[in-house]
């Protein structure tokens, strides 16, 4: 269940994932972080599973279309720098997280991933003057296979 979900009937909108990867300045808790998944912004599955949703039509606007940005792999998202970041997000939804919080919430994703291949990414975000970021992703190598379970 998403964090938000506390049981049935309840929804705690500071344990919501969006929340914690919109809203939230500063470090997502630490017992908070693998209930985002990979998710990187925000979450639909409030959404998803909303019985009122069932026949919501799919819009055809395409100011709702996803944009090319929202679909690059986490290597890439994490290597954005702040130009990229804005050339990429600037009139969207994301710019609301603003640069740092982008780059802690990819740190978060790639630690719930736990792919040993995003190591050196998180490495460079480890390294990040922001504290918050370097935090996340301190966090985010911990929770990587050691290199002795092999980095394939």
């Amino acid at each position: 269940a998403p964090a938000g979900y506390p049981s049935p009937w309840t929804l705690d909108s500071n344990l919501c994932i969006s929340y914690l990867t919109i809203e939230l300045r500063g470090a997502i808790p630490e017992p908070l972080r693998p209930g985002n998944r990979d998710l990187v912004f925000g979450c639909d599955i409030c959404q998803d599973v909303c019985p009122w949703n069932r026949r919501a039509p799919i819009s055809l606007e395409p100011a709702f279309a996803p944009r090319d940005a929202a679909h690059l792999p986490l290597e890439r998202l994490a290597a954005l720098s702040p130009q990229d970041f804005r050339a990429c997000f600037r009139d969207t939804p994301v710019w609301r997280a603003r640069y740092s919080g982008f780059l802690r919430n990819v740190a978060v994703a790639m630690g719930t991933t736990r792919r040993p291949g995003f190591r050196p990414h998180l490495q460079r975000l480890a390294a990040s003057p922001d504290e918050t970021v370097a935090e996340h992703a301190q966090w985010a190598l911990a929770q990587l296979p050691s290199t002795m379970e092999g980095d394939g």
